[in-house]
């Protein structure tokens, strides 16, 4: 079942924080998914610079993150480079300058972006998904992992 992270209950987490999920694409490249839990986020924050590319899942309309959210990242010879469901809203990933499709998927919704990573440069692509879930507000999804 989808999690839905609201922004005033990750702020009241006192338990024990959920551990990141860490990875290596199918070319090697590093990879970080998590964001459940302002130890996660704080972490998320710090490490943030390490990763060219960065990816949000959140609900249309209140902006509350999502996670379990598929994501297929292609580079620009249609060769895949990551295939993984999200353990959070967020996923960071360290990909080589270069052109990419990205396909986030959410019960049976496909949503596509296409970007270009350049040399030294941080990009993010967000993908919003329509909910039946009620929910409350998060905050602004870039002021929770500090964005671009």
């Amino acid at each position: 079942m989808r999690i839905l992270v609201i922004a005033s209950v990750l702020a009241a987490v006192a338990g024990p924080a959920f551990a990141l999920v860490r990875g290596t694409t199918d070319t090697g490249r590093d990879y970080v998914t998590g964001g459940i839990g302002s130890d996660e986020i704080a972490t998320l924050r710090q490490e943030r610079s390490r990763y060219p590319l960065a990816v949000l899942t959140a609900a249309t309309g209140t902006g509350a993150y999502l996670s379990d959210v598929h994501l297929h990242i292609v580079d620009e010879h249609a060769q895949a480079v990551l295939d993984v469901v999200m353990d959070g809203p967020w996923l960071y990933v360290d990909l080589p300058p270069g052109r990419y499709t990205i396909e986030a998927g959410l019960d049976g919704k496909i949503k596509k972006s296409s970007l270009t990573l350049a040399s030294g440069a941080h990009q993010q692509a967000t993908f919003y998904f329509d909910t039946h879930d009620e929910v409350e507000p998060a905050g602004p999804p870039q002021a929770a992992a500090g964005g671009q």
